[in-house]
């Protein structure tokens, strides 16, 4: 009788071990993927950057009236518009119409490319 009043701590001790290996495991697994659906909400916010960039840049390249200002992104976005190896400032003097945008927000870095043939 003496012998198995130790029984039950051994028992619960390897079953805390079974529950922290589980819930390790499942860490690993998920942690990733919540970490993934963070970039693709940053990655949105970078394309969008970007593109608005591009469709400024295509206005005052084409001299459409009223000329406008450059975007303002609410958000934390930025972008760097390219053209050739440095960058453009988007008059109708660069040609032809060969532009990089590059859009970032979060960390995340998306870019569009506009290429005249």
């Amino acid at each position: 009788m003496y012998q198995e009043k130790g029984s039950i701590l051994i028992f619960s001790v390897l079953m805390l071990g079974v529950i922290l290996t589980v819930t390790l495991a499942l860490g690993n697994i998920f942690l990733p993927r919540l970490k993934t659906s963070g970039e693709a909400i940053n990655s949105t916010a970078a394309i969008y950057a970007a593109d608005s960039a591009l469709e400024w840049c295509l206005h005052e390249q084409r001299e459409r009236l009223p000329s406008v200002s450059a975007p303002t992104m609410s958000t934390a976005a930025t972008y760097v518009i390219y053209f050739g190896s440095g960058l453009a400032s988007c008059v109708p003097a660069e040609t032809p119409l060969n532009h990089r945008v590059v859009g970032t927000y979060g960390g995340v870095t998306r870019s569009l490319d506009l290429i005249e043939d």
